[in-house]
């Protein structure tokens, strides 16, 4: 198994970053961050949300940790031996417009990596951009 991070580009938000980190605690809104076009069963449960990216496995994604108007960790299970982490990454005054980005951490096989990376850095990048265009 190998390590990796992946961070997506940041972007300026429309929306104050107390909403936004607010919003993003709360489960049922998870689902506006995908791109739904590759999601499929998306439903809420207590602490977490499962859903299923198409063609792949099953997944849930819980709270691991949050501080405050400055970042969310999710982790996940479910992807056979690939489990990560994501963080929504804020930055910025908590009362006003800022940035934010999307980080992926976890480990893979090298092999699987190699063909993984592209797909993964789209789903962060589109989850951040998604984010940031809140207007809440």
């Amino acid at each position: 198994m190998a390590a990796f991070t992946l961070t997506s580009e940041q972007y300026p938000t429309q929306t104050n970053l107390k909403n936004l980190f607010e919003f993003l605690s709360d489960f049922k809104n998870f689902e506006a961050i995908l791109p739904l076009d590759k999601i499929e069963q998306f439903k809420v449960i207590e602490n977490g949300c499962s859903f299923s990216i198409k063609g792949i496995t099953p997944m849930t994604v819980t709270l691991a940790e949050k501080k405050p108007f400055e970042f969310i960790l999710f982790s996940s299970q479910g992807l056979g031996k690939f489990n990560f982490n994501l963080k929504a990454v804020f930055t910025g005054d908590a009362s006003q417009t800022g940035a934010c980005r999307v980080e992926l951490y976890g480990d893979m096989n090298p092999f699987i990596k190699s063909m993984a990376e592209k797909p993964l850095g789209a789903l962060i990048n589109t989850m951040s951009l998604k984010l940031s265009q809140l207007i809440l």
